[in-house]
């Protein structure tokens, strides 16, 4: 018996120790192992593509609500930025978030220049930033002795910055550079704003200024209220008026005169002209005008 007994465990271990055997518990295990393997990797490969789609969606949506919050053109609503005529993006896409380097530009007469940069972060999670200001993070304000008054610079091109005077409210000194840019060289293209002594509804505005040399016109959006609460800020003139850049309204062509304004009952507070100083001249003495600010000036030719 214990012959018998012995001889099996023996034929068992030969069979266990057997090359054949072992060669198909290795191929066995081995299979396994690419198995679980090319598992992983289409598993990590779903995660990284719905990762991928999920956070471009994302992406995709903050980049959507920004463009539509700084252009609201297509729904009849004023756009922001005096004499602003259009710009271009271009995006930079990495894993997690996408640059966008925006250029903004202006044109005075037939020459076309770039006024501003913006580069902003949209990352998937978290909110949109501001990288970069081609004009500046913050506004330069020097004092002009001549003009009378704070002039502020675009820093990416150091053109003057027109500003818009508010109607209603009291300052110290009213400037009127419309006669300094008539005076100006004839070679010399210039932006001047126009602020109006009250609001005049488009079609009352059109019959004065008609549309040649009007670029742009500006809408007033505030309250008596708040034009209360900015007349009664301490410290100077400069931290009462509109910059520019901030003001909301609508660009003026022979194509699209006033009469095509997209909003009944719209108030006009200000415009945009630019020209030659013999463009200009017409503009002079009218008594709509209450102050007049020469913006950026370039050469015509």
């Amino acid at each position: 018996m214990d012959d018998k007994k012995n001889s099996k465990q023996i034929s068992e271990i030969d069979f266990l120790s057997d090359s054949l055997f072992q060669r198909s518990i290795k191929k066995t295990r081995w299979k396994q192992i690419g198995l679980y393997t090319l598992i992983s990797i289409i598993t990590v490969m779903v995660c990284i593509v719905i990762i991928h789609l999920g956070t471009q969606y994302l992406i995709h949506k903050k980049i959507q609500a920004d463009v539509v919050q700084q252009s609201s053109a297509g729904n009849g609503d004023p756009v922001k930025g005096a004499g602003i005529i259009g710009s271009s993006t271009r995006y930079h896409y990495n894993i997690f978030s996408v640059t966008g380097e925006t250029i903004y530009y202006k044109q005075i007469g037939n020459r076309q220049f770039v006024w501003d940069t913006v580069t902003k972060k949209y990352p998937a999670i978290g909110k949109v930033e501001v990288m970069d200001l081609g004009s500046g993070m913050t506004e330069l304000n020097r004092i002009d002795e001549e003009a009378k008054r704070s002039v502020r610079y675009n820093q990416l091109n150091n053109e003057r910055i027109i500003d818009f005077y508010y109607p209603d409210i009291k300052y110290t000194f009213l400037p009127q550079e419309l006669d300094i840019a008539t005076e100006l060289d004839e070679n010399t293209l210039i932006e001047v704003a126009l602020s109006f002594n009250k609001p005049m509804t488009p079609n009352d505005l059109g019959e004065v200024l008609g549309y040649k040399n009007v670029d742009w016109l500006w809408i007033n959006s505030k309250t008596k209220k708040q034009m209360k609460k900015i007349e009664d800020m301490p410290g100077s003139d400069s931290v009462k008026v509109l910059n520019g850049d901030n003001a909301y309204g609508f660009g003026v062509t022979k194509e699209h005169p006033y009469s095509d304004f997209p909003i009944e009952d719209t108030m006009i507070s200000g415009a945009v002209i630019s020209g030659t100083p013999k463009e200009l001249k017409r503009f002079l003495d009218m008594n709509i005008i209450r102050t007049s600010v020469i913006g950026a000036t370039i050469d015509k030719y």
